[in-house]
């Protein structure tokens, strides 16, 4: 439409009157098959609206079918959430309940009827959130799911980490930061961590998770609100994490409800900076026992030195008191040999004394023979054999 002015002539003032043109579109003639696509095609786009649910079915299919309708004024409108995205929601629709809706409008051509296709159904007001998160927390209670018995031990000395965060803003920021120079091989996915539509994101990256070779993983995020923290409450998440092949850590913080997600995680911590230092303390724990063992080693080093000095100090001990005692010996061996020497009968016999002998003993004095005894006497040049003829004592 293109404006043109003219004079008013009674006011004597511009008023402006539209100029009709032809409408280019109108002069193609479109088939309602293609009608309805080319609609389709312009609503497309994503929207967000809130109502009441009236009604809803849930058909066979596992599609569910329902109806919103304005709080405030006469308005109805035909709704429809596909299986998948119903069950990732984790909202069981129900009349009464007011709810949030993100998707597009369609016509469905074999109909013609008019319908809101949902992607995602969030319910509305802190009170139905609230009750939402208390039953579900009771029925996976009872499941067993936070059960103590159930949870798995951090692996000591842990090396490669999976991350599961939004790539932007300070979590990652502070998780990294906080991490010790222990060799880490952090190995990120990027996702919207903010509010139910971040269902989605997280389990496509725990999923991808599932076929890399880490040791843990790391699921975090700042603290916020039970709305923002909605993602972290719902029960597909919380039962993808309780499968995972692999310890998982979550550091969610929160302000007065814990996430169920962090409920069900093997280790628990209230800040991604808290979930850091988890990590870390085992490698802190074993560099804590090698300095010790290092000063263990230091002292039994030193002790080893003053032992070995020890030794050396008795060791020469004993070798000068050894040459001293050889030296000592070696003297008394001389002395005795010179005894031997001057008490050697033969030195005797060669200063001309003899040795008699009675049947090979020695005679030491005159009372061993009697008349007729038959002796040896040993000179030094030789023997003679005798016989007693007679004796003076």
């Amino acid at each position: 439409m293109v404006i043109k002015k003219k004079k008013n002539p009674d006011l004597f003032s511009e008023v402006e009157e539209p100029i009709q043109r032809e409408n280019p579109v109108a002069e193609h003639v479109f088939s309602v098959s293609e009608y309805i696509e080319v609609l389709n095609v312009g609503l497309k786009q994503e929207v967000r609206l809130v109502g009441e649910v009236t009604k809803a079915n849930q058909y066979p299919s596992g599609h569910v079918y329902f109806t919103v309708k304005d709080a405030k004024k006469d308005a109805v409108m035909d709704c429809v959430i596909w299986k998948f995205n119903y069950l990732q929601c984790g909202v069981k629709l129900e009349a009464g309940m007011e709810v949030i809706l993100t998707g597009h409008p369609q016509v469905y051509a074999p109909t013609g009827r008019f319908s809101f296709v949902a992607r995602l159904v969030e319910l509305k007001g802190e009170g139905a959130l609230k009750k939402a998160y208390d039953d579900l927390k009771k029925r996976l209670a009872e499941e067993g799911l936070f059960a103590p018995e159930r949870k798995r031990a951090i692996p000591t000395l842990p090396r490669r980490i999976g991350v599961v965060t939004s790539k932007e803003g300070a979590v990652i920021h502070d998780f990294i930061n906080n991490l010790g120079k222990f060799g880490y091989e952090v190995n990120l996915i990027d996702s919207r961590v903010e509010g139910q539509q971040a269902v989605g994101s997280l389990l496509e990256a725990v999923r991808a998770f599932k076929g890399r070779d880490i040791e843990v993983l790391v699921i975090i995020r700042g603290g916020g609100s039970l709305e923002s923290l909605q993602a972290f409450n719902n029960e597909m998440l919380v039962r993808e994490l309780a499968a995972f092949p692999v310890p998982v850590i979550a550091g969610i913080g929160h302000d007065q409800d814990v996430p169920l997600v962090a409920l069900m995680a093997d280790a628990m911590t209230s800040t991604p900076t808290a979930a850091a230092h988890l990590l870390n303390k085992s490698w802190e724990d074993a560099y804590s026992r090698v300095r010790q063992f290092a000063s263990v080693l230091t002292r039994v080093d030193d002790r080893i030195r003053r032992i070995r000095a020890d030794l050396d100090l008795a060791l020469h001990a004993v070798i000068d008191n050894t040459n001293e005692m050889f030296v000592r010996a070696k003297e008394r061996l001389a002395y005795a040999e010179k005894a031997i020497i001057l008490h050697n009968p033969e030195r005797q016999l060669a200063l001309g004394y003899s040795i008699a002998r009675k049947h090979g003993k020695v005679i030491r004095s005159i009372e061993g023979i009697v008349e007729g005894d038959e002796i040896s006497i040993q000179f030094g040049d030789g023997e003679a054999e005798t016989r007693v003829e007679s004796k003076n004592s």
